[in-house]
């Protein structure tokens, strides 16, 4: 069932392309920021995964998933890469909701920054068990297009643990970056693991994203 997923969505990102040639047939306009990566609170699912204590420098680009003009809505993403042990990691968010149910759907919103994003699908922690991650704006952040979140893990169906926050400050020579190309199943975050089945149903869709 995965592979067959996986092959109707690859299928639908060609589609995507065609109507529409671009280098990056999803997530087509967006900016990319330089700050700070924290994961410091140890006791939170994949905490110790990832590196907790963690304080690395980060590149982040926050786009819209259709790429349709403001203000017309759009899922947001926040795309996160860090390097460390010799190797990329990335971390895929997309606008959700954070309920038990809502999670695991994705979010339209106007503006970016201005709700929840997880990662859809789980990850596979040390132990063999399911986690998510999310992030939420910062209480009192400014808001002045640069990126503060918190960054929260759970179990699937569980509560949302704190688990570190980034930061990535507004400057008024950010713009998007071409190069930067982000693949969180060829660069699974920290020793986290993708689930086989999730590779499965992603795996086809990014690599028709990237020869687009």
């Amino acid at each position: 069932m995965a592979d067959a997923a996986g092959a109707v969505l690859a299928a639908l990102v060609g589609a995507v392309d065609r109507v529409r040639p671009s280098p990056r047939p999803l997530h087509p306009r967006g900016v990319v920021r330089h700050g700070t990566l924290l994961v410091d609170d140890a006791d939170a699912p994949g905490a110790r995964e990832l590196g907790a204590p963690l304080v690395v420098p980060a590149v982040a680009r926050v786009s819209r998933a259709a790429g349709l003009p403001a203000p017309l809505p759009d899922v947001f993403g926040v795309a996160v890469r860090w390097g460390g042990g010799g190797r990329t990691h990335d971390l895929l968010l997309s606008g959700t909701g954070l309920g038990r149910l809502t999670r695991f759907a994705l979010v339209p919103r106007r503006r970016p920054l201005a709700g929840p994003h997880g990662t859809l699908m789980p990850f596979v922690d040390a132990g063999g068990r399911a986690l998510l991650v999310a992030a939420v704006p910062t209480p009192g952040a400014p808001r002045d297009g640069g990126i503060d979140l918190l960054l929260l893990s759970a179990r699937p169906g569980g509560r949302w643990h704190r688990l570190g926050r980034l930061v990535c400050p507004a400057r008024p020579d950010d713009h998007d970056d071409p190069a930067v190309r982000f693949d969180p199943v060829r660069h699974v975050p920290g020793d986290l693991r993708v689930p086989v089945w999730a590779a499965r149903l992603r795996l086809p869709s990014y690599r028709r994203a990237r020869a687009g």
